[in-house]
């Protein structure tokens, strides 16, 4: 039986981003199946506050490296928080596991930095460690196709101390098992939290709208692409407006704004900006459509849209583009509305298509919540994850 996890990361929590909500949702799964998590993030927790460094999330347990004042310098930050952090997490590593063991140290990160920093460390010490990965290494998040030397002699170096990987699609365990070494892999394409959107009922809203949901980042969601496509069919339905919540960097945001300006959408379309996690499903739930678009690109390619399984779980008709293996999941017309990538005619056309069809958008939405229920439900899908590992012992 498998008694205790460790996840080690480097992003915020319990609120945070996609890796946060992902990482939660692992938790929360390993937890009812009789497995205790903790997360150590190797990162202080930046605040002036006296906030605590630890805490419980849907049974998870957390735990940061230390505090850091915001106010202190960017050199502060680099001698004296970094290292702070990289040691203070090993120290809280073996504390805990002094008191009950870890069966696994999962590694949520993939910088070669910190990973041949941590994992011969950690592995001396007797942790038996595995990695998740739910996208491609950076360079090819920043438009790269392929990585370094560099990243390719430290994550084969890295991954002399590892055991195995939890991947998010087969593309991701292809470009591992070629440019790395081959591994033990377990694919875990989509897990979600469904506790959050219990009770969650569809609500009147003062304006009726279409929602994009995610970090806004146009290398990654070319949300260009939906305001272009609205653009398209606005006049047609005049009293639904198009919000898009997330946080684009300054460059993206002027983008976005130049472009919602040149098409005269100033009044239609707006920048909502990140909002509570727990204000999220019933956000999408009273929403008319949910919407992503993804472009063509080698990073879309090794991916799978953490938003979609909470676009499922809404009740409320989704449009995502046909990239990367979305297609091995769902279905046009069956469980989601699909279009080709980086076409605002076929996006527009989709658009409009699901507004004129109310009753089968519906029935399409159901079907897609009955789906995410049985394929992402993280207390389900964390069994097939807690065999594997039973496998490898």
């Amino acid at each position: 039986m498998i008694k205790k996890i460790g996840v080690l990361c480097t992003y915020d929590f319990p609120e945070g981003m996609a890796p946060t909500m992902r990482i939660i949702s692992y938790g929360q799964g390993l937890v009812r199946n009789g497995c205790k998590v903790e997360v150590i993030i190797f990162y202080p927790k930046v605040t002036n506050e006296s906030d605590s460094l630890s805490g419980v999330v849907n049974g998870v347990e957390y735990l940061y490296s230390h505090k850091r004042d915001p106010q202190k310098t960017k050199l502060h930050k680099l001698l004296i928080d970094r290292p702070l952090a990289l040691i203070n997490s090993i120290r809280n590593l073996i504390k805990s596991n002094k008191k009950q063991r870890f069966d696994y140290i999962l590694l949520s990160f993939d910088h070669p930095n910190y990973l041949i920093f941590f994992a011969p460390i950690l592995r001396l010490c007797g942790f038996r460690l595995g990695f998740i990965g739910d996208e491609f290494p950076e360079p090819i998040r920043k438009h790269k196709t392929t990585i370094p030397l560099y990243y390719k002699l430290a994550y084969k170096l890295a991954f002399k101390f590892i055991s195995f990987r939890v991947l998010m699609t087969k593309a991701l365990k292809d470009f591992y098992d070629k440019e790395v070494c081959k591994k033990p892999t377990y694919i875990l394409c989509s897990i979600l939290n469904t506790d959050r959107f219990s009770g969650i009922n569809r609500k009147r809203v003062d304006h009726r709208y279409i929602c994009y949901m995610g970090n806004m980042m146009l290398a990654k969601d070319n949300v260009d692409n939906i305001i272009r496509a609205f653009k398209r069919i606005c006049d047609d339905f005049p009293d639904i407006y198009l919000f898009l919540y997330g946080t684009p960097n300054n460059e993206d945001r002027s983008v976005l704004e130049r472009l919602i300006e040149g098409l005269r959408l100033q009044s239609r379309v707006f920048i909502k900006d990140r909002i509570d996690y727990r204000l999220v499903p019933q956000t999408l739930a009273d929403a008319e459509i949910l919407v992503t678009s993804q472009p063509i690109t080698k990073r879309a390619a090794g991916g799978f849209p953490t938003k979609l399984a909470e676009y499922m779980m809404s009740h409320t008709p989704a449009i995502v583009t046909n990239v990367g293996e979305i297609h091995n999941y769902v279905q046009d017309g069956n469980n989601v509305y699909m279009v080709e990538p980086c076409d605002d005619v076929s996006y527009a056309e989709k658009l409009k298509y699901v507004l004129t069809h109310p009753q089968e958008a519906q029935q399409v939405a159901n079907r897609a919540y009955n789906y995410a229920m049985k394929n992402f439900a993280s207390q389900n899908v964390v069994k097939g994850l807690i065999s594997f590992l039973l496998e490898l012992n």
